[in-house]
C-alpha cells in the first residue's frame, strides 16, 4: 500500500517542483561558469546559456594558446553549430560573439584550442533556456 502511495505522490511532487521552477523564470538570468579540462589545457567558459546571439568568455590555462574557437553540439538531436572564433582580450582570456545555441535544451560546448602543446577539443555541458 505504501508503495502505491509513493508511486502517486512522487510524480505529483516532481511536477509541482517543475511548475514552480518555471513560474520563477527557470534557472534565472546571468552567466554560468563551465569548467573543463583536457590533456594539455584547462578552460572556463562564462556565458548566459540562451538562444540567439551571445557573448562567451573563455579563460585558458596555460595562457599561451594561439587560437581558440567554440561550437555547440546537441547530441540527442544531432545539431551542430558553426565554430565561433574567439579573439584574444589579454593573456589567457578570449571572447567569442555569435549564435552558439539554436534551440533550448541540453548542449555540449566544444572549445577548440590550438597552441604550442597541440590541438585539442575540451567539452563542457550546459542547459540552454529560451
Amino acid at each position: 500500500m505504501r508503495r502505491r502511495v509513493a508511486y502517486l505522490v512522487l510524480p505529483i511532487l516532481l511536477l509541482a517542483a517543475g511548475i514552480g521552477w518555471l513560474l520563477r523564470g527557470g534557472s534565472g538570468p546571468g552567466p554560468v561558469q563551465l569548467p573543463g579540462r583536457g590533456a594539455h589545457y584547462s578552460v572556463v567558459v562564462a556565458l548566459d546559456p540562451s538562444t540567439g546571439p551571445l557573448e562567451a568568455r573563455v579563460e585558458i590555462d596555460p595562457a599561451a594558446p594561439a587560437e581558440v574557437s567554440l561550437f555547440g553540439v546537441m547530441p540527442h538531436m544531432g545539431h551542430t553549430t558553426a565554430e565561433l572564433a574567439a579573439r584574444p582580450e589579454n593573456a589567457g582570456r578570449y571572447v567569442a560573439r555569435g549564435e552558439l545555441f539554436t534551440m533550448p535544451g541540453a548542449w555540449e560546448i566544444g572549445v577548440r584550442v590550438r597552441g604550442a602543446a597541440g590541438t585539442e577539443v575540451i567539452k563542457v555541458n550546459t542547459l540552454v533556456g529560451e
